[in-house]
């Protein structure tokens, strides 16, 4: 009777790991890993706000990465911040529109000049857009677009 007892304690045991470990995955799903000092500063100075995808990239061309952020800010809207390091100091840009559904967040030097391009795509409702930014006295610019209006 023990040896039973203790066989299904361990098997609980084994089974609360297991499902333990599934919710890290879906974690890293975001995009970064869940220590990332950004992301955690973005995390406390926005504790209403559940990050959906986010990027991590030195836009700025600083020798320190920085990192793109789309979150959710009600049940129908998210938005798009990103959490520039100036050397450990952390700062916010504005805020823009993002898609809704299948987010997508890429970096391209479009024109080879120091900073680099954000490329954010996505959907709503199965209308796509994409939209390229660029950020300007830590305000985020869009520079070209097409349909990102139907999918924000």
């Amino acid at each position: 009777m023990t040896k039973k007892i203790i066989l299904n304690i361990v098997f609980i045991v084994l089974a609360l790991m297991i499902l333990g470990g599934c919710s890290d995955v879906k974690e890293s799903d975001i995009g970064v890993e869940k220590d990332n000092p950004l992301l955690n500063y973005f995390e406390e100075s926005n504790p209403d706000n559940k990050v959906i995808k986010c990027a991590y990239e030195d836009i700025d061309n600083n020798n320190t990465k920085d990192l793109v952020v789309i979150y959710s800010v009600s049940k129908d809207k998210n938005k798009m911040k990103i959490v520039i390091d100036n050397n450990g100091k952390y700062e916010f840009t504005d805020a823009v529109d993002a898609p809704r559904e299948n987010q997508t967040i890429k970096f391209k030097n479009i024109d080879d000049k120091d900073q680099i391009e954000v490329i954010v795509s996505g959907s709503k409702n199965g209308a796509v857009g994409y939209a390229i930014f660029r950020v300007i006295d830590m305000k985020v610019i869009n520079l070209f677009g097409q349909d990102m209006e139907d999918c924000c």
